[in-house]
């Protein structure tokens, strides 16, 4: 990719980008968000159109103008936000819209040359799961190895890996990695997007920076550090991210939010007790499964709690549902933000302005 520039109506988000990548070559496109990772790989993936530049695969100049025209030309692009159909088995997903047919004059779907195709491809990924096994049944890392799947049996020359790992647990995030390595070894090529440092390290060939819009710099493999991938992404040195005296921490009872006992539907012999003090940051640490979802989704009113204590500013709460909480000016960004925390098809005021309908109603019913 050459000179690549596209504009949105205000904003710039790319300003003459470029970005090369070897066979059988692991080039990490790393920026802070908004720098225009995700506009550069919709582009490359034909999701998108640019303004300006060329595009070359094997010195020849291509055009891309969707994403079945990328995936004819071996370019696969795996979202962050999974694209399978959990109402469908394995095999239907890995040759979806790809689908083999029978020689008969009916043209019906060869579904044993489906499964058959599927579990080989599946063997090959090491992935232990039945190509006739229902999506449904299968963990969020297992659904993605099945989109990997989908790319590989597509004849897939180019993977683009966009934060593959930011729902999977430290176990599926080392057997991804330890795949891409696999895929390395057969020629393909792979552009991984990430904001986890050591997995870039890990895995990099070389690390591709963006800042603005625009190239900031390039590190060489054995060059790849935390501190120089940051420096290169923020335009500055880590000492001058914090400066200033830092802020006291202030009691509860002062201004904070308190939780006394709280008992979730999930691990109802256990009582939960923790306070954050007014401008602190407090984090929950855990493995998936220990029930840190549980607890914000019964403090918000979204799962009941059998037993609960709250108090802010001193004052007791008392929340049955999410519309106390926002009252009380408690809110939740929920784990999953396009399932539960936003409603895709509005556009961003009505989504904004939903949890308070009523400042914005001109009347009353």
């Amino acid at each position: 990719m050459e000179g690549i520039s596209k504009r949105f109506p205000g904003v710039v988000a790319l300003d003459g980008v470029s970005l090369s990548v070897g066979a059988g070559e692991i080039v990490a496109l790393i920026g802070e968000n908004g720098a225009g990772k995700s506009t550069l790989m919709k582009i490359l993936g034909g999701a998108i159109a640019r303004d300006t530049g060329t595009i070359k695969i094997n010195g020849s100049p291509v055009e891309i103008g969707s994403p079945r025209g990328a995936s004819a030309l071996g370019i696969e692009f795996i979202h962050q936000e999974l694209s399978v159909l959990d109402n469908l088995d394995v095999g239907a997903n890995i040759f979806l819209r790809r689908e083999p047919t029978t020689a008969s004059f009916l043209k019906l779907i060869d579904r044993k040359r489906i499964y058959r195709e599927s579990d080989e491809i599946l063997r090959r990924l090491g992935v232990d799961v039945s190509s006739r096994t229902q999506l449904s049944q299968l963990s969020l890392a297992q659904q993605q190895l099945v989109e990997i799947a989908r790319a590989l049996s597509a004849g897939a020359r180019i993977i683009i890996m966009d934060e593959p790992t930011s729902s999977l647990t430290l176990t599926e995030t080392r057997r991804l990695l330890e795949l891409c390595k696999d895929l390395k070894l057969q020629n393909i090529s792979i552009v991984y997007i990430s904001h986890r440092m050591h997995e870039v390290e890990e895995i990099a060939d070389r690390a591709v920076v963006l800042r603005d819009g625009k190239n900031a710099g390039e590190i060489q493999r054995g060059e790849i550090t935390h501190e120089r991938m940051v420096r290169m992404m923020v335009g500055r040195d880590l000492k001058d991210f914090f400066k200033g005296a830092p802020v006291e921490r202030q009691a509860a009872g002062d201004g904070g939010f308190e939780v006394r006992r709280l008992r979730t539907m999930r691990y109802p012999n256990h009582r939960i007790a923790f306070n954050v003090g007014k401008g602190e940051v407090l984090g929950f640490a855990g493995l998936v499964g220990a029930g840190r979802s549980e607890v914000a989704r019964a403090i918000f009113g979204v799962e009941e709690a059998l037993e609960t204590d709250v108090a802010l500013n001193g004052q007791a709460l008392r929340i049955h549902d999410p519309q106390d909480a926002i009252t009380h000016g408690i809110y939740l960004v929920p784990e999953d933000r396009r399932l539960s925390g936003l409603i895709v098809d509005f556009n961003v005021r009505e989504n904004i302005t939903l949890p308070n309908l009523e400042k914005y109603s001109s009347a009353t019913v």
